[in-house]
């Protein structure tokens, strides 16, 4: 690294001397070069909103933040990102204000937490607005942009498996009540999803009012489209599709999912019109970050969703780990955060298959720094390997008739990086899930959920800590 406020001071006062003599009255900021980006066209309901430009204040320095943004790279340029290049400076300087260039080129050392400290929000953030990905991208969602000195710590909430299928019993048994989805799912937890930035479940279900159930298939399940709604009465922003039951009912009822989901808003990863959709992340710009969520599938014993090819729909699988190892390090490449979701294991039991634990560290190693598992019907517990938290499988939502211990993985991730985590119980009694955290019954659950793996401890109000 190399010390820039010399080289940056001298070359400053060359050029504002020049501009003195030629033109006194030039702009505090230039005409945004071709590249730039305006960001006047960005979301703002559900999405976050964006910084306005600042006007020009005559008292202020003349100099024109393209100037500026050049001065940088001619005495920085070698400690900054290959890919901070002129048209990216003068768009973080048109944005967030000139001086923060000034501030930039003052830095003695360039850090990778340097862009936050500046603007409230990582690099990876300002090169996503600078490339418009939120207003060009269906896999990119602003939800809410960094202040500086004013962080904050994002909430995440992650569950198990639901499903609002018609022909199944706990839709079934909704049908039957006073209240609704209210006297089939503790209201509390919708609380929790709703006060969180980010709440995610995993659809295991076909939303469609076509098709024909697959053949030889058990179970098969399909919603009327009318029920993704109660995605939003719980708070949930994002569906995993990497799952058994995402193509119960055929192509048709596939791509009506997909075209469903995305008409209430809910996002989702791990299933798509072909390979290139059912592969990619999806990202959320929050707070300042930008995290991504993969999502990928290995459940089937007897396989018979269709993987997504080049040109057809289907899921995401990974039973061979090789391609969802390149997309996780694709994602932290990109992102500043990967939660990655797999649907594996064996169904009703605690007991962890090999290939679980074996491909779980290697997801860590390509840069997953969270994982979450579903598909197994029941908890089976929890894992740090280097760190990082493993869920191992959150079980059934709200699935089922039996009587299932449940619940939703809390996540809190402080401004400086710090994770904490959560486990809130719950109990799927028939086909009502209720809220168990600071009951007796709670406090069995998380003892069960602790004893599964070694070295695991929860405390009475849910959090998680490796002894």
């Amino acid at each position: 690294m190399k010390r820039i406020c010399l080289a940056f001071a001298l070359c400053l006062a060359v050029l504002l001397c020049a501009q003195c003599a030629s033109s006194p009255s030039s702009p505090l900021f230039g005409t945004p070069s071709p590249e730039s980006s305006s960001l006047s066209e960005a979301p703002s309901s559900q999405e976050g909103s964006l910084p306005e430009s600042s006007e020009p204040d005559p008292s202020e320095d003349p100099t024109p933040t393209a100037d500026l943004a050049a001065l940088i790279l001619e005495t920085s340029g070698d400690v900054l990102p290959s890919d901070v290049d002129e048209g990216f400076l003068h768009f973080v300087g048109e944005r967030f204000g000139r001086g923060t260039l000034e501030e930039l080129a003052a830095q003695e050392f360039y850090t990778d937490g340097l862009w936050r400290s500046l603007t409230g929000n990582t690099l990876h953030v300002l090169r996503s607005l600078y490339a418009k990905e939120p207003e060009k991208l269906e896999n990119v969602r602003l939800m809410s942009l960094g202040e500086r000195g004013q962080e904050k710590t994002t909430v995440m909430t992650f569950g198990g498996d639901i499903c609002f299928a018609d022909n199944y019993v706990v839709m079934q048994h909704l049908k039957t009540t006073e209240h609704g989805l209210t006297d089939c799912i503790d209201p509390e937890w919708a609380k929790v999803m709703r006060d969180a930035d980010l709440a995610m479940l995993n659809n295991e279900f076909t939303i469609s009012r076509r098709g024909a159930p697959m053949a030889g298939k058990a179970y098969t399940f399909r919603a009327d489209p009318v029920h993704t709604a109660l995605y939003q009465e719980l708070g949930v922003d994002f569906v995993t599709l990497a799952n058994n039951h995402a193509y119960d009912f055929g192509e048709d009822a596939f791509l009506d999912t997909l075209d469903a989901l995305t008409a209430h808003g809910i996002d989702y990863a791990g299933g798509g019109r072909n390979a290139e959709e059912a592969q990619r992340p999806f990202y959320y710009l929050v707070d300042g970050r930008k995290i991504a969520f993969v999502s990928a599938t290995r459940a089937e014993k007897h396989i018979l969703t269709p993987e997504a090819g080049e040109d057809s729909s289907g899921v995401f699988r990974c039973y061979d780990p090789e391609r969802l190892l390149e997309v996780i390090a694709e994602a932290k490449a990109n992102s500043d955060y990967v939660v990655l979701f797999v649907h594996w294991g064996t169904e009703h039991t605690d007991v962890l298959e090999e290939v679980q634990k074996t491909t779980s560290h290697a997801y860590i190693d390509a840069g997953a720094d969270l994982l979450i598992g579903t598909h197994a019907h029941q908890l089976q517990g929890i894992e740090f390997y280097k760190g990082k938290a493993i869920f191992y499988n959150l079980g059934n939502f709200w699935f089922d008739h039996y009587d299932i211990e449940t619940g939703l993985v809390k996540f809190d991730l402080a401004p400086d990086g710090e994770e904490t985590f959560y486990f809130l119980p719950g109990m799927q009694t028939g086909c009502v899930t209720s809220y168990e955290l600071g009951t007796p019954l709670g406090r069995e659950i998380l003892d069960h959920l602790a004893g599964y793996q070694p070295g695991i401890r929860i405390d009475d109000d849910g959090h998680i800590t490796a002894e």
